[in-house]
């Protein structure tokens, strides 16, 4: 089985895009590389430029920006290697982040997914978003799925 996991969140409102990058991206000790489908540099020296990044959301046609990370602290657990992502398909844009579950020292896989579970939805709370969900990559998948909005998923239930 694949130790790719993946904490996806959907629909994310226009306003509040840049914000929770902004948020992702804080947690980390720094930025790796950034790299755009389009032809639009995102990075100003060694820090994300914000209009930049307000340009991509006004981007006439679909768009993705990855963010490679070097690592992320949710609660005291540090994730080595995150790759975050944003996606603009249309007006709709969803954010996501990945690591290799193996790379996460110290941490029994219980807790480490309810962790990413409370930081999904604190992070859904604060920016208005109905739709987020985490599993193995791709965590649409239904059947491997840690967990759904409120609900644990068959993952969770082994």
């Amino acid at each position: 089985m694949s130790s790719l996991l993946e904490v996806v969140f959907e629909n994310v409102h226009k306003n509040n895009v840049i914000r929770l990058l902004m948020l992702q991206i804080a947690a980390s000790s720094k930025v790796i590389d950034v790299q755009c489908s389009e032809d639009i540099e995102l990075m100003n020296g060694d820090e994300l430029d914000v209009n930049a990044l307000s340009y991509l959301l006004s981007f006439d046609g679909d768009v993705s920006a990855l963010i490679n990370l070097n690592d992320m602290k949710l609660n005291g657990i540090t994730l080595p290697n995150v790759l975050l992502r944003l996606v603009k398909y249309s007006e709709q844009y969803d954010i996501d982040f990945n690591f290799d579950s193996d790379e996460v020292d110290n941490i029994d896989m219980t807790i480490l997914v309810a962790e990413l579970h409370h930081h999904a939805k604190d992070v859904a709370r604060d920016h208005n978003i109905a739709n987020f969900f985490c599993g193995m990559e791709p965590a649409s998948d239904e059947d491997t799925k840690y967990f759904t909005n409120e609900s644990l998923g068959p993952l969770t239930n082994r």
